[in-house]
């Protein structure tokens, strides 16, 4: 019999150390996500929106729209929706900041068209304000606004259905100080829209999920709604040396356990334009996620836990089926084909929820990208000058 030397022998046991230890890893990413997925996310399935009573008939909403470019897309095509809800106490504020002549002449004509409907306001640009952020805008459209109640919107934006504004006048009449609604992005061809749309259903169903858990910690400016008195209660925006944050960071300085609800659903939602595929979409994540380094920790661990754990499952799954025996490649197999099946089945749940359909079947590519693309662009926002995005 062939005596084993020392080194064969030490190579057999850390390759048994290294598979045990892999199959491990591999075992305890799947669970996690298996967790997160069917049991942090699967609260969506269940939510059900505020109930409308008689109270939401009585109470008033106003929508701020800051406009800072001469966008006659929007002036004539997607102003009249949020101009055509079907809720009785309602306003749209626009705040003028094109400067653009034009725009004030058509805000005034359609200003007779539409009656109390439509309100607007400009702000100009002189030697004491050279500069006007969105932080400002909104707020003098915050202090214009005729209901105590204010809803946040952009001009790429339209509500889905003459619904909307009832939706999250419902969210008010609950007593809640807070209401985050939903943002979809406009289904067009090609398959770079596919994944943009899967992203932004994936990020979304996050927030949401942490939300509907009274754990909030963001919204989407397409569609967020306050009050004034929590607004001024917090004396306005917070970091004011930031150009962007009124989304995330705003909305941690406001929300607490009870003062905030959720909406959702196709009468919930706002559509948003998407202005170039993924060439559009990856700037704007990258520029949006600055105020990312701002997060508590207890945020940071738990948006960021997902993707760790995805792309530690893949990683290992991969290894697993390059280098260990045949019976550890089919575990391997196996459980990367049953994450993705309930990943898929979960997810396509959620989009029901949400009322998104026509892209899923583009979810898997989103799905094994998105770990590495987070990656880049944490990398390309820990490299990039701290003024650039103020």
């Amino acid at each position: 019999m062939k005596q084993e030397s020392f080194f064969d022998s030490f190579l057999t046991e850390e390759g048994r150390l290294f598979g045990l230890v892999l199959l491990s890893l591999l075992g305890a990413m799947f669970l996690v996500q298996i967790i997160i997925y069917l049991f942090v996310y699967g609260r969506l399935r269940h939510y059900r929106n505020p109930a409308g009573d008689d109270k939401v008939a009585q109470t008033g909403v106003s929508v701020v729209i800051p406009l800072y470019d001469a966008d006659y897309g929007f002036m004539n095509e997607r102003l009249p929706q949020f101009l055509s809800q079907t809720h009785s106490l309602y306003e749209v504020m626009i705040v003028d900041v094109t400067g653009d002549p034009d725009i004030a002449e058509q805000l005034k004509l359609m200003h007779l068209g539409w009656g109390d409907k439509l309100a607007y306001t400009r702000i100009s640009l002189n030697s004491k304000i050279r500069h006007i952020s969105t932080k400002m805008a909104l707020n003098v459209g915050i202090k214009g606004a005729r209901y105590d109640n204010v809803v946040f919107s952009l001009p790429e934006c339209a509500p889905r259905t003459e619904r909307w504004a009832e939706m999250m006048a419902r969210g008010f009449a609950g007593g809640h100080d807070v209401v985050l609604g939903y943002a979809s992005i406009v289904p067009e061809k090609g398959l770079a829209n596919k994944i943009v749309r899967c992203a932004n259903m994936a990020l979304s169903t996050r927030w949401l999920s942490f939300a509907v858990r009274n754990r909030g910690y963001r919204g989407t400016l397409c569609n967020i709604g306050i009050t004034k008195s929590v607004y001024f209660g917090a004396r306005g925006f917070n970091y004011l040396n930031l150009n962007m944050g009124e989304d995330d960071l705003f909305v941690m300085n406001l929300i607490n356990r009870t003062n905030t609800v959720t909406t959702m659903g196709g009468s919930a939602t706002i559509n948003q334009q998407c202005w170039g595929g993924l060439g559009w979409w990856l700037p704007r994540r990258l520029k949006l996620s600055y105020t990312y380094r701002y997060y508590p920790r207890r945020v940071k661990w738990g948006t960021g836990i997902e993707l760790w754990s995805r792309a530690l499952f893949f990683v290992a799954a991969v290894v697993a089926m390059a280098m260990l025996p045949l019976a550890s490649k089919v575990l391997a197999a196996v459980l990367l084909f049953a994450r993705y099946f309930i990943v898929w089945w979960q997810m396509k749940t959620v989009a029901r929820r949400l009322s998104e359909r026509g892209f899923l079947s583009a979810y898997w590519i989103y799905d094994l990208l998105a770990p590495a693309v987070e990656a880049v662009l944490f990398v390309r926002r820990e490299l990039t000058p701290t003024h650039k995005w103020r």
